[in-house]
């Protein structure tokens, strides 16, 4: 009976610690594979469950495959709200080496076409500040940005943060580079949106 109880009771530690380390994961079991590149089919920000809104390709001349991005968003968020101060996960694989200076040099251009010369130059500190944080990628690196409301925007390349920005305004209008009305690629964006599995299982 002693032995009975005592194997009961290490049943239910062990069951005790599966939920809890269920409940905390941050990466889930489940993956959504395109073009060879897996990605979870959600994450938690803030202890907020994010799922994958969509994948975008950008291309260079229509051919060549430069990088790849999956979009993050809460379940219950319009795609038009995207912009909005809600936490959210831009996660990128790249198919080629770039450097640095390739995402610091297009930024500002990208932005003032997206919401105006008048609130880009408002956060143009803060840009200066969060392109400092980039670093040459390789071909097969991952780099993600992610904001969360009352923390800022962050850069991470394979997993390690390199800084975060503070900042809603300066978040909208980063964003705004990719989820706004003349994106860098309407491709890429059509992809971001676009949550059918025929277009998050592609190879």
């Amino acid at each position: 009976m002693k032995k009975d109880k005592k194997l009961l009771r290490n049943e239910m530690l062990i069951l005790f610690v599966f939920f809890i380390g269920m409940f905390f994961l941050k990466e889930p079991l489940y993956a959504i594979e395109s073009r060879g590149v897996t990605y979870p089919e959600s994450i938690r920000l803030e202890g907020k469950q994010l799922n994958l809104r969509g994948i975008g390709l950008l291309r260079w001349k229509y051919f060549f495959k430069v990088y790849q991005v999956a979009f993050y968003l809460p379940a219950e968020t319009k795609s038009e709200e995207a912009l909005k101060n809600l936490p959210k996960r831009l996660d990128y694989y790249f198919f080629v080496d770039m450097e640095a200076k390739d995402f610091q040099t297009t930024a500002m251009p990208l932005m003032v076409r997206n919401v105006g010369k008048k609130k880009a130059d408002a956060v143009q500190e803060e840009l200066e500040k969060f392109n400092a944080f980039y670093r040459d990628v390789s071909k097969g690196q991952r780099y993600t940005i992610t904001y969360e409301p009352g923390r800022g925007t962050s850069l991470a390349l394979q997993g390690e943060e390199l800084g975060v920005v503070k900042g809603a305004e300066f978040a909208a209008a980063y964003f705004s580079i990719w989820l706004g009305p003349d994106p860098v690629s309407k491709e890429l964006q059509e992809g971001l949106f676009n949550n059918s599995k025929s277009q998050l299982s592609l190879k």
